[in-house]
């Protein structure tokens, strides 16, 4: 073996010894932050599954407190799993809170709605992200719901419109969603709109009962029965452009 491939095992012997010397340098700093991090973590993760979200929602904190603390220290080996742990754990908090602000028993008091609200729109862009869409708009719903039972038609009419606007794949829930709406400018005999929007239910629906009875209701009031059969077959902006035209 000549002296060249001598000295090229020697430096990669060497280099092997540099790195293993800088990751044990950083497991030792890293490894007892990361340790109370994950204990955290798991403490959190068990009281939520408890459904104790105030008490799991202060062991989220401390598990991303020393997981950024961790981050602080500049890791080169463990940045990427640190990273992916810190995603994690935001996920798991944000929704442990979601799951506690917008919980049923909460949503049935002004003030639980009030927080829930602050919550909702106190979340970042990146925050956000992690509710799911789906949920959210289920939960703007069931407050929807609760104030339309109580007979407060303004604030249900305000947040069936939240659902609305998030324009859930879930045919059921804008069904009921614009079959409520209408119901309410129906009510305060808004009947175009209130005709919109069972043309708005139909289209999700076609063989909806409810939405067919209240339509009719509509034509007769504005005196355009005649035309019962074009929007039962119209789109809503068909709906819209057609109530132009007869009236």
């Amino acid at each position: 073996m000549d002296d060249n491939n001598i000295d090229n095992i020697e430096e990669k012997l060497k280099n092997i010894e540099d790195w293993n010397e800088d990751w044990n340098r950083e497991r030792a700093n890293i490894k007892p932050i990361l340790e109370i991090a994950i204990d955290c973590h798991n403490k959190a993760r068990r009281e939520a599954g408890w459904k104790n979200y105030e008490k799991a929602s202060e062991f989220f904190k401390q598990a991303i407190e020393n997981y950024r603390n961790a981050l602080k220290l500049n890791p080169k080996y463990y940045l990427q799993d640190v990273i992916e742990r810190v995603d994690f754990v935001i996920d798991e908090y944000v929704n442990n809170m979601f799951n506690f602000k917008g919980s049923s028993d909460r949503l049935r008091t002004e003030n639980g709605v009030k927080e829930f609200m602050e919550f909702t729109q106190g979340l970042s862009a990146d925050e956000i992200k992690y509710i799911d869409q789906y949920e959210l708009a289920m939960r703007y719903f069931k407050i929807a719901d609760i104030y339309f039972q109580d007979g407060d038609s303004d604030r249900a009419y305000e947040f069936f419109n939240k659902v609305a606007d998030m324009q859930s794949n879930r045919p059921f829930l804008n069904r009921d969603t614009y079959l409520r709406i209408g119901e309410i400018l129906y009510s305060k005999r808004k009947f175009k709109e209130a005709l919109v929007s069972f043309v708005s239910v139909l289209s999700f629906d076609r063989g909806n009962a409810g939405a067919v009875i209240h339509l009719d209701r509509c034509l007769k009031e504005l005196k355009i029965f005649e035309h019962r059969f074009k929007f039962l077959s119209a789109t809503p902006n068909e709906a819209k452009k057609l109530i132009m035209e007869v009236l």
